[in-house]
């Protein structure tokens, strides 16, 4: 199962279906966790099946987005699945075992003979109904900071994280469509969520090498 928050207004639409597609190459099923009136609009484009979440972060971002943590709701609920942004092109899939498995995206401009890794970053987690037991969160899919809050905490209840190297996921280059502001504001949520202190910058540095330097290469 793919698990994901469809955006309906992504600046670069044509990403989603595609990676859509992607995913559907593995005849798996496709779960987007949006809020009522993003539903309305989305069900008319997109052949997925939708779920309502518990609460978005309208009230931090003036936007429906949706918390990290009402994705692993569903997980609980099916027992595993694979929480991914919406506009990731699933190239193949390793086999799964027990572990949380991380995933670091390939990025590219025109083909993805000719992919980037992007380091900083993760945008798909294979997690498991017992990975799923962590805290609630006001980190979003869509804003930052939830890619690290998500392998922070299963760290700190206790679970090794696998990173696979070779290429798995893919990602067509487009413009940031978050703020410096948001960034600035999930910085401020992150750090309060998971004890980790110092400045915006410093903050994640901190984060990403606590995450990188523990992760179990496959």
């Amino acid at each position: 199962m793919v698990i994901t928050s469809l955006a309906p207004s992504h600046k670069n639409k044509e990403n989603q279906h595609k990676a859509i597609q992607s995913w559907r190459m593995h005849d798996t099923k496709i779960v987007s966790v949006n809020h009522i009136s993003e539903i309305n609009e989305l069900k008319n484009e997109y052949d997925v099946e939708f779920i309502e979440p518990d609460r978005t972060g309208w009230g931090i971002f003036g936007r429906h987005y949706v918390p990290a943590s009402e994705l692993l709701k569903v997980i609980r609920k099916e027992g595993s699945g694979l929480i991914i942004n919406s506009d990731i092109i699933i190239k193949d899939l390793p086999k799964f075992g027990n572990n949380p498995v991380i995933f670091n995206r390939h990025d590219f401009i025109d083909t993805m003979d000719k992919s980037i890794l992007f380091r900083s970053g993760f945008d798909a987690f294979y997690l498991r109904s017992e990975h799923c037991n962590l805290p609630e969160t006001n980190l979003c899919l869509g804003q930052c900071h939830w890619d690290y809050w998500l392998p922070i905490m299963l760290m700190q209840n206790g679970f090794s994280i696998e990173r696979p190297v070779d290429a798995y996921i893919f990602h067509k280059k487009h413009e940031l469509q978050y703020s410096m502001l948001n960034w600035e504001k999930t910085s401020t949520i992150f750090s309060q969520e998971t004890g980790i202190k110092g400045s915006n910058q410093s903050i994640s540095q901190k984060a990403f090498s606590h995450i990188t330097s523990r992760l179990i290469n496959i």
